[in-house]
């Protein structure tokens, strides 16, 4: 019986150990998705920036350039 407890105590001791160690690890992803995440809304914002300066620079082009340039690649 003793030696039974004993066994329990120590699955239990290393399931404990699992779980903050699981915590743990849980703790970190969630730090690093947020940090990710606040990557990704700058990266998000510097495309949407530099979408709108491409789309500023394209109405500026000459109507007739664009229009009378030849083909790319002949």
């Amino acid at each position: 019986m003793i030696d039974e407890l004993d066994a329990l105590t120590e699955k239990m001791t290393l399931l404990s150990s699992q779980l903050r160690q699981l915590r743990d690890e849980n703790q970190h992803l969630r730090t690093q998705l947020a940090s990710a995440n606040v990557e990704l809304d700058a990266l998000r914002a510097r495309i949407a920036s530099a979408m709108q300066r491409i789309d500023s620079l394209l109405e500026k082009l000459p109507a007739e350039a664009a229009e009378t340039a030849p083909p790319q690649g002949a």
